[in-house]
């Protein structure tokens, strides 16, 4: 009896101390990989990306009202210049931003196919940014041509230090010449980008279910599925699965453990 009694104890304290684990502990380090690619990915598509579009009917368009229109709204702090045949530069004061090859075709053309040179003068090297995004004189270079109602973003791993992608991304909104005037896109594709973090650290993304953005005063994405493969030297791999469940809130499974974040919850333990 009294042994019977001495066991239930025992599961009573293990069951309290189960009940005292603090939340989010137990895929910390799962959300850390999220957010570094998350971080990245949505800085890439929305700094970098969206903004050819406004720069294409910028280079497509005689009317010199429509261009003020665009250079106010999306580009006001910067300078556009014509540097030779199908060839802009933008410019941030006089630093350089971007070079575009556009080889002569808009965007909206099948066919089309972009190169976009980014300059990364002031960014500085962190743990959670993968090694494209580290300064050095020239940055990553994206490719970016028509692929039906949407666009393929590539990234070559001899152009970009090893990091790669290829992405879908396709508008949701259309206010009228401008595709991407708001932040309404479906994102799919996979890619695998490098970090630097005590060692090289690659991490494989899938996008499994396309990723809907629909931007109404937040900035995470709301629908959609994607798996990471973290990959270290001397290290085991570590999968982390990210279930997108509405705009505040993410499913997030690390090393078959299951716990709801929100996205602004800070998972950085340094």
């Amino acid at each position: 009896m009294k042994k019977n009694i001495l066991i239930v104890t025992l599961i009573a304290l293990i069951c309290m101390g189960c009940g005292r684990e603090e939340r989010g502990k137990l895929t910390q380090k799962g959300k850390e990989i999220h957010d570094s690619w998350y971080n990245a990915s949505r800085q890439m598509i929305e700094n970098d990306v969206i903004p050819m579009f406004h720069l294409d009917v910028w280079i497509n368009t005689d009317n010199e009202d429509l261009r003020r229109l665009i250079e106010d709204r999306y580009f006001p702090y910067y300078r556009i210049r014509e540097e030779g045949d199908n060839v802009f530069t933008i410019y941030n004061g006089a630093n350089k931003m971007f070079t575009i090859n556009t080889n002569g075709k808009s965007l909206r053309a099948n066919g089309s196919n972009w190169l976009v040179t980014k300059y990364n003068a002031y960014v500085e090297n962190h743990g959670d940014l993968p090694i494209f995004l580290n300064s050095y004189s020239e940055g990553e270079k994206m490719h970016i041509s028509k692929s039906n109602d949407q666009w393929l973003i590539q990234m070559d791993s001899t152009e970009n230090r090893g990091c790669y992608c290829d992405l879908y991304i396709k508008s949701l909104s259309n206010e009228g010449v401008l595709l991407f005037s708001e932040n309404y896109y479906t994102l799919s594709g996979n890619g695998m980008y490098i970090y630097n973090q005590n060692g090289l650290i690659k991490l494989k993304f899938d996008i499994t279910e396309t990723i809907s953005r629909r931007w109404i005063n937040e900035f995470y994405f709301h629908e959609g599925a994607v798996e990471f493969e973290a990959q270290k030297s001397n290290y085991e791999n570590i999968p982390v699965k990210a279930e997108y469940l509405d705009k505040e809130h993410f499913r997030l499974t690390y090393r078959n453990i299951t716990e709801v974040w929100e996205f602004w919850e800070t998972s950085y333990s340094y």
